[in-house]
C-alpha cells in the first residue's frame, strides 16, 4: 500500500543492512534527532536472514512516514551491498538521498552537514570523507584494516587520477547524492564500494566533501573480508576497463579511434602483405582487397569499444561505414601510388604513410556521419583565418626545402632571405583584408574553385618536377605561391581569393633576381662615412673594424642589400595595393631606408666596443632581417588601419573543408616527399 507523507522528503536515508537486529532501532532515533524538523525517510533495503526485518517491519508500524523496508529475499541479493544501494535509489523518493551504515559506524549526526554542503557548493554529491581535516579513522579496528582501508583507496584513486582527484575517501560508504544527477540503470554493483561505482560510471561533475570520524562498530558483525577484498580488486579492473569504452569526450573518442586505426592499419598491412608478397598480387589491387578486410576489422573495434551506438541499428551503421570509408579509398590508393611511383618507396611501408595521412578524414567522415558526432574541429570550417593557417602549413609541409631554406639564411645569409619580409607584409594584409566588403555578392562556384585550384597545384607540380637541382629559391617561391594559392583557393574560395591576391603575390619579391649589389655598395659607403675618422674601413667588398689591436671583418655577404631591396619593393606593392598617399609612402621608404642603413654600422660597432663573441652574434643576419621584416609590417598595417573598413556582417561562408583539406593534405604530402627526394 502506498504510504502518504505528511510532507514531501527532502532526504531519504538509504541504509542497507544485512543482520543488523540490533543496531536499527538506536540508528532511526539518532537519525530522526539528526534530521529534526527536516522531512525525510529512512529507507532500509535488507538482505538478512535472521529477526532483523521483522525489527525494521515494527519500526515502520510505529512510525510510518518516516521508516520504510524494501527486503531482499535471498535468490534476490544481485550486487552485494552495492546492489542494495542502487535498489533504494530506485526507490527513494526525495531529491537528496543519504546512503550510510546501518552499524552505526556512520554518525547519523553528520546528515546534515552533508546536505548543507551539497547545497552551499551545489555539488552532485557529498562525501563523508576520513581523510579529510578533523576525519579519523577510529572506528577501524587494528592497523591492517587501517593500512588494508588506506591502500584501498590510493590504489582506486591510482586508476582514476581525474575522476577521484576531488575525493579524498573513494572508499566511503557514507555520502549524499542529488538523485537527479545519478542514473541508477547506469551501475554495475558489486560489493560494497558502492561509491567507486557512482562516481566513475556516474559521471558525477561535482564532488564535495564533510570530515567525519569513522566510529567503532556497536554490534553485529563486520561484512569486510578477503572475498570481498577481491571482489573490489576485480571490480575495480571491471571498471577502468569499463571507461575505456565509449569514451564520451571527443578526444576521448579520437585516441580511441587512433588506437583501433593501429591495429586497423597492422591488419591491413598483414593482408598486403599476403596477397602482393605471397599471392602474387599488383600491389594496387592487393591494397584495395586490404582496405576491404581493414575497413570490417575497424568497424567491429570502434562499433563495439569506442563510438556510441547512435541513433542507427547496427547493420545501418556497418552500410553507412564502409560505403563513406570506401569513397576514401581511391584518395588512399592514390597517395599510395604516388608514393610508391614518385617517391620511390616500397608498397608496404608507402601503405602505412598513406593510413596514417588519410586517418583524420577517416575519423571526420566516421564521427560526423556514421554516428552522428559533433564536427571534429568547427572552427576549421567556421573562421577564415584558421584556414589561412591551414594554406600556410600545408604550404610549408608541400615545400620543406624552401622552409629550411629560409631558416637557415636567417643565420648564415642565403638566397631564402629576402623571403621573411614579404611573408610579414603579406600576413598583415591578409589579417586586415578578409572582411568582406558590405556590396559584395556572396557569390561561391565550387567548378570555378576547382578549376582554379586544379590548375595551380598543377603549376606548383610542374615547377617542382623540372626544377633543376639544387633546388633554387627562385624555383621554389614560384612554385610555393602557387601552391599557398591553390590551397586558399580550396579552403576560402575564389572571391576571398580575390581579395587577398596582392598579399598572395608578395612572397613573388623573394623570386625577383634582385642580386643587391648596388645597395650592398651604397651600405658600404655610409658604414665608412659614418664611423670616420676611427670607424671601419673598406677592404675591396668587405668591411673591417678593429678591437684592442684584432681585425674584425664583415664580409660582403654578410650585408642586407637584398634583404633591404626587399623590403623597399613590398612597401612600394603595400602602397599601391592599399592607395597610400605619395608622402606617407616616401616617409616609410626613408625610415626603411634608415633602418637598413644603420643597422650596418652598428653591428661594427658593436664588435669594435665588445670584440669579437659579440660581433659574430650581432652580424648574423636573423637580427637586420627581423627588423627590416618588422619596420615594412608594421608601415603596412597602420596603412591597413586607416583604411574605412566596413562593419562585419554575417555570412554564410561555405563550408569547405572536410574534402578540400584531405586534398591539400595528399598534393602537400606527395609534393613534400618529391622535394625531399629531388
Amino acid at each position: 500500500m502506498d504510504i502518504r507523507l505528511k510532507s514531501p522528503p527532502e532526504v531519504s536515508v538509504v541504509v542497507p543492512t544485512r543482520n543488523e537486529a540490533e543496531n536499527v532501532g538506536p540508528l532511526v532515533e539518532r537519525v530522526r534527532d539528526a534530521l529534526g524538523a527536516t522531512p525525510g525517510e529512512i529507507l532500509f533495503v535488507d538482505d538478512s536472514d535472521d529477526e532483523t526485518p521483522g525489527v525494521i517491519s515494527a519500526l515502520a508500524e510505529d512510525d510510518p512516514d518516516r521508516v520504510r523496508l524494501l527486503h531482499r529475499p535471498a535468490g534476490q541479493r544481485s550486487g552485494g551491498l552495492g546492489g542494495a544501494v542502487v535498489a533504494g535509489f530506485a526507490t527513494a523518493r526525495a531529491p537528496w538521498v543519504v546512503v550510510m551504515d546501518g552499524d552505526l559506524q556512520h554518525p547519523p549526526e553528520t546528515v546534515p552537514e552533508l546536505l548543507a554542503a551539497g547545497r552551499v557548493d551545489r555539488a552532485d554529491a557529498v562525501v563523508a570523507s576520513r581523510y579529510r581535516a578533523r576525519g579519523r579513522v577510529t572506528g577501524l579496528g587494528g592497523w591492517f584494516r587501517r593500512v588494508a582501508s588506506r591502500a584501498s583507496g590510493t590504489l582506486a584513486k591510482v586508476v582514476f587520477p581525474v575522476r577521484l582527484r576531488a575525493v579524498s575517501d573513494p572508499m566511503s560508504g557514507f555520502f549524499a547524492v542529488r538523485r537527479e544527477a545519478l542514473d541508477p540503470v547506469a551501475l554495475r554493483p558489486r560489493g560494497y564500494k558502492i561509491l567507486l561505482e557512482m562516481v566513475v560510471r556516474g559521471r558525477l561533475r561535482r564532488i564535495a566533501e564533510v570530515p567525519y570520524t569513522f566510529q567503532p562498530r556497536t554490534a553485529g558483525e563486520s561484512k569486510a573480508s578477503l572475498r570481498e577484498g577481491l571482489r573490489y580488486l576485480r571490480h575495480l579492473a571491471v571498471l577502468r576497463l569499463a571507461t575505456l569504452r565509449h569514451p564520451g569526450s571527443a578526444a576521448g573518442r579520437m585516441t580511441g579511434f587512433a588506437a583501433a586505426g593501429a591495429a586497423g592499419t597492422a591488419v591491413n598491412s598483414a593482408v598486403l602483405w599476403a596477397l602482393g608478397e605471397q599471392a602474387g598480387l599488383p600491389y594496387l589491387l592487393a591494397a584495395f582487397l586490404a582496405v576491404q578486410v581493414a575497413i570490417v576489422w575497424n568497424f567491429a573495434v570502434v562499433d563495439h569499444l569506442v563510438m556510441p551506438p547512435g541513433v542507427h541499428a547496427r547493420g545501418r551503421r556497418f552500410g553507412r561505414f564502409l560505403l563513406l570509408n570506401n569513397t576514401l579509398t581511391p584518395v588512399h590508393l592514390g597517395l599510395l601510388h604516388g608514393l610508391v611511383q614518385y617517391g620511390g618507396l616500397h608498397y608496404l611501408p608507402a601503405n602505412v604513410l598513406a593510413v596514417v595521412v588519410v586517418f583524420l578524414l577517416r575519423y571526420t567522415v566516421t564521427n560526423r556521419w556514421v554516428y552522428g558526432g559533433a564536427a571534429l574541429w568547427p572552427a576549421v570550417r567556421r573562421t577564415m583565418r584558421i584556414r589561412l593557417l591551414l594554406a600556410a602549413l600545408l604550404t610549408v609541409v608541400a615545400f620543406p626545402a624552401l622552409a629550411l631554406l629560409a631558416r637557415d639564411s636567417l643565420w648564415d645569409r642565403g638566397p631564402g632571405v629576402p623571403l621573411l619580409i614579404p611573408v610579414a607584409a603579406a600576413a598583415v594584409l591578409v589579417v586586415t583584408r578578409t572582411r568582406p566588403q558590405r556590396d559584395e555578392p556572396d557569390v561561391h562556384d565550387r567548378q570555378v574553385d576547382g578549376l582554379l585550384a586544379t590548375a595551380f597545384l598543377a603549376v606548383a607540380a610542374t615547377l617542382l618536377t623540372l626544377m633543376p637541382a639544387p633546388a633554387p629559391v627562385t624555383w621554389l617561391v614560384p612554385a610555393a605561391c602557387a601552391f599557398l594559392a591553390a590551397a586558399t583557393i580550396l579552403l576560402l574560395g575564389t572571391r576571398t581569393v580575390a581579395r587577398l591576391r596582392w598579399a598572395l603575390a608578395l612572397p613573388l619579391v623573394a623570386a625577383v633576381p634582385v642580386t643587391g649589389h648596388a645597395v650592398d655598395a651604397v651600405l658600404r659607403s655610409v658604414a665608412v662615412l659614418l664611423g670616420r675618422p676611427g670607424g671601419p674601413a673598406r677592404a675591396g667588398d668587405d668591411l673591417v673594424t678593429v678591437h684592442h689591436g684584432e681585425v674584425l671583418t664583415l664580409s660582403a655577404g654578410r650585408l642586407p642589400g637584398a634583404a633591404l631591396a626587399g623590403a623597399l619593393l613590398c612597401l612600394l606593392i603595400g602602397a599601391v595595393v592599399l592607395r597610400v598617399a605619395p608622402r606617407r609612402a616616401l616617409t616609410a621608404t626613408a625610415v626603411t631606408l634608415a633602418a637598413g642603413a644603420v643597422a650596418v654600422p652598428v653591428v661594427l660597432l658593436v664588435g669594435q666596443v665588445a670584440g669579437a663573441g659579440a660581433f659574430r652574434v650581432a652580424q648574423l643576419p636573423v637580427f637586420t632581417d627581423v627588423l627590416l621584416a618588422g619596420t615594412v609590417a608594421a608601415f603596412t598595417a597602420r596603412w591597413s588601419r586607416n583604411r574605412p573598413i566596413p562593419a562585419p556582417t554575417p555570412r554564410p561562408y561555405l563550408p569547405r573543408g572536410r574534402f578540400a583539406l584531405l586534398t591539400l593534405v595528399a598534393a602537400a604530402a606527395l609534393l613534400g616527399l618529391r622535394g625531399i627526394t629531388a
